[in-house]
């Protein structure tokens, strides 16, 4: 009997030895991470998308899917990619067939089990080059460029319009068949090594380089909710390895006498959605002198978990955006860009990202120009300052995982190793503060793992900001060049009402209770718990239509505008403000057109990211270039719609080159420069009736950034309080705990087993034999 207590001692002991040692870590080999148990928490759900093609992005763009025989890092090879497709004569119609290389078991003469061709050099990729026409394969295709990385071969997309009305063409019910302009077009460069494995939740490191790369199709996006991807939405494929970029240029023939400006578009989509894909810039780059590059970075929590401490700083989808500056700004003239002219643009999270590199130490002295559509780098869903708002975000994030949220080291390693970035990315969820989940933190205070914490990362990488925008911009820490283009729309938070399904069975009406509701939603939100009546009442009354308050058409304008106000033009007042102050050159435009061939309704024609057709001159592309859902039509734009397009254009392309949003009149109109006390703004109608106007709506935007602070009380939120998280500062501490635990545990099983022995021995042998 006592033997066998003594086995069961120690049984229960090995085992605690053993959790000790998961808890602690990797000291154990073969230890299960800790926090692993799911419990059903988190099932992902089915895609539901037919013409979803993949999660997983195969490494194709290397030139590893060609003829087995084939290595692409071979130099000697001899003329390995043709100008002409080597599929032209099994396929002489060019058209794209995924499957050709899929072996045939009846056919044992197919070559088989290899991938097609990337991108274009498979066959004709509508997406990709748009219609195909009876000249298409005729046509001159493949390009080379020499960056200091390596060789990237891209290729030429023709353009059959011309957004110039100047040019005399505009086609009407039967459109002109004849090349207007070719883009050198390079697709899906990475800037960085893939963030997988080890490099999940770490900042991005350089890439090695290499041989050639094919840069002939978009590599993947990064890992986001399924239902904004798929083959029909325009992004065909989603990985982890997401870090690449897309370079459009007129022409890279070198020789040129001046370089073209550069535009490096920054995708939105509150930090957990979008893709470079979603921004063609073939008509920008090919009609308005101008290179453009359109980036892919992070999102979600793969891109900004934080826990304020050592074990996730945070920010890593901004650190991808500023290496990917530092990536164009070396080899940005072999596509003969002007590295000296750099203009970042984008709308929502883009433009508060561009805001904060604006500022950031890493990347202010290489931007010179910002377009900040819609989005600020002081809205405080742009930068977090409150290091508990971005822990209890990674708390919640952590329980809807099925992580362990003990602690950030326990949560930070179950989601590192026993999370695929399939569910990582897939998971949404309405944090417990703040209006969106994601985004940068400020990390001046947190301490960052040392150069010596993991190898191949040194503590500078983890580094973004020293200081808030706000001290930055006061400071004057910005490029002496720098030029501020600002623009928001007048029904910027539309789309949160025509995203709202509970809203779809009454026509999107929004009666007062819904406003009270949505308001004292608000106000919970953010834990405003000093004065919470106090808040719901100066928003109420603010947003109230007085003359006739039970409305439902005023209330949901009313609604409209509360949500534009706090999320984009309060915060974009605020900024315009301090760089005036600062003597930067800055303009503004408001926008109350639409796309006339949306046919929207009344209460959202001008919602957030409007300029989006108008700046990607989709009313002169190949409807094949857009996503399949879109549902455009080539003849479905109006003469206004392309009159607006070529605005956009024009005044964003002359912003890069000038500084100056209207160098010379656009169609009749022109900007003016804003200034303290008079904030003069574009308000563009159509290209007919639009004005200069002055103070866009001070009062509202004074009521968020000046009044309503003073009646909460405090100007950041605060927060239910939680138990600080202890963690180890140095890897010698883990192993100096981790061991100790196990060799204390150890002395107390052997004490045991003795004592138990020696009290086996002590029983009489009599007493052993009854």
């Amino acid at each position: 009997m006592a033997a066998v207590s003594a086995a069961a001692v120690v049984a229960a002991l090995v085992s605690v030895v053993l959790d000790a040692a998961a808890v602690f870590g990797q000291v154990l080999p073969g230890g299960p991470p800790p926090g692993l148990n799911r419990g059903g928490v988190y099932v992902p759900p089915n895609p539901g998308d037919a013409n979803y093609r993949t999660y997983i992005y195969n490494d194709r763009r290397y030139g590893s899917a060609f003829p087995a025989n084939y290595n692409p890092y071979d130099p000697y090879a001899r003329d390995p990619f043709p100008n002409r497709n080597p599929f032209d004569n099994q396929n002489p119609q060019g058209v794209y067939n995924p499957n050709y290389f899929n072996p045939d078991p009846n056919n044992p003469n197919q070559p088989g089990g290899q991938l097609p061709l990337p991108g274009v050099l498979a066959g004709w990729r509508a997406d990709l080059q748009g219609k195909m026409r009876p000249d298409s394969l005729q046509l001159e295709r493949d390009v080379y460029v020499q960056t200091t990385y390596g060789q990237v071969q891209g290729f030429k997309t023709y353009l059959y319009d011309n957004p110039d009305p100047l040019s005399g063409y505009r086609p009407g019910m039967t459109p002109v068949e004849r090349v207007q302009g070719v883009v050198h077009t390079f697709l899906g460069v990475p800037y960085a090594q893939p963030p997988i494995n080890d490099g999940r939740f770490k900042p991005p490191r350089a890439h090695r380089g290499w041989q050639l790369i094919q840069a002939v199709d978009f590599g993947p996006a990064c890992p986001q909710p399924v239902r904004y991807t798929g083959a029909a939405k325009g992004v065909r494929d989603m990985d982890e390895d997401c870090l690449y970029l897309n370079i459009y240029s007129r022409t890279t023939v070198s020789g040129l006498a001046q370089k073209f400006p550069v535009m490096v578009y920054i995708h939105g989509g509150e930090y957990y959605k979008g893709s470079s894909n979603s921004f063609p810039g073939h008509v920008l780059a090919a009609f308005y002198d101008v290179v453009v590059v359109t980036i892919n970075y992070r999102l979600g929590a793969l891109g900004f978990l934080c826990t304020a401490d050592i074990n996730s700083p945070g920010n890593y989808g901004v650190l991808d955006q500023a290496m990917a500056i530092n990536w164009v700004y070396d080899n940005i003239d072999a596509f003969n860009g002007d590295r000296k002219s750099i203009t970042l643009f984008g709308p929502g999270a883009g433009a508060a990202s561009a805001g904060l590199l604006m500022v950031a130490p890493r990347t202010r002295d290489l931007v010179t120009r910002v377009i900040a559509q819609s989005g600020s780098a002081l809205a405080d869903w742009g930068l977090i300052i409150d290091q508990y708002r971005a822990q209890n975000t990674s708390r919640v994030f952590g329980k809807l995982m099925g992580c362990s949220i003990d602690s950030s080291w326990k949560l930070v390693d179950c989601l590192r190793r026993g999370r695929s970035a399939l569910e990582l990315g897939n998971a949404e969820f309405h944090p417990a503060v703040g209006p969106f989940p994601w985004g940068p933190v400020f990390d001046r205070n947190f301490t960052k793992p040392g150069d010596s914490w993991y190898q191949g990362w040194k503590e500078r990488d983890w580094h973004f900001l020293n200081r808030t925008p706000e001290e930055l911009i006061k400071h004057g820490q910005f490029n002496r060049g720098l030029s501020y283009m600002s623009g928001v729309t007048t029904q910027e938070a539309a789309y949160i009402i025509s995203q709202n399904e509970s809203l779809v069975s009454v026509h999107y009406e929004v009666n007062e209770r819904f406003m009270e509701q949505k308001i004292r939603e608000m106000v919970a939100r953010f834990n405003y718990t000093l004065n919470p009546g106090g808040t719901y009442e100066a928003i109420k009354y603010m947003y109230t239509y007085h003359p006739d308050p039970k409305n439902v058409t005023h209330i949901r304008e009313q609604y409209i505008h509360m949500m534009s106000d706090y999320l984009f033009r309060a915060p974009n007042d605020k900024l315009v403000k301090l760089l005036v102050e600062k003597n930067i050159p800055v303009y503004m435009y408001v926008l109350n057109t639409t796309v006339e061939a949306l046919k929207l309704p009344e209460w959202r024609k001008y919602p957030h990211d409007t300029e989006h057709l108008f700046l990607t001159g989709a009313p002169f592309m190949d409807v094949e270039f857009f996503p399949k859902d879109a549902g455009y039509e080539r003849l479905m734009w109006t003469e206004n719609d392309r009159n607006m397009s070529h605005f956009f254009m024009k005044a964003f392309s002359d912003f890069a080159r000038y500084g100056n949003p209207t160098h010379s009149q656009i169609l009749g109109l022109h900007f003016e420069l804003a200034r303290p006390g008079q904030l003069k703004y574009l308000n563009l109608n159509t290209t007919f009736n639009s004005s200069i106007f002055l103070n866009y709506r001070q009062t509202e935007c004074a009521f968020w950034s000046d009044y309503l602070p003073t009646v909460i009380g405090h100007l950041v939120p605060t927060y239910p309080p939680t138990t600080e998280w202890w963690e180890p500062r140095q890897p010698l501490q883990i192993a100096f705990w981790s061991m100790s635990a196990i060799c204390l545990l150890l002395i107390v099983a052997v004490v045991a087993c003795c004592i138990l022995w020696r009290n086996a021995k002590s029983i009489p042998q009599n007493e052993v034999d009854m």
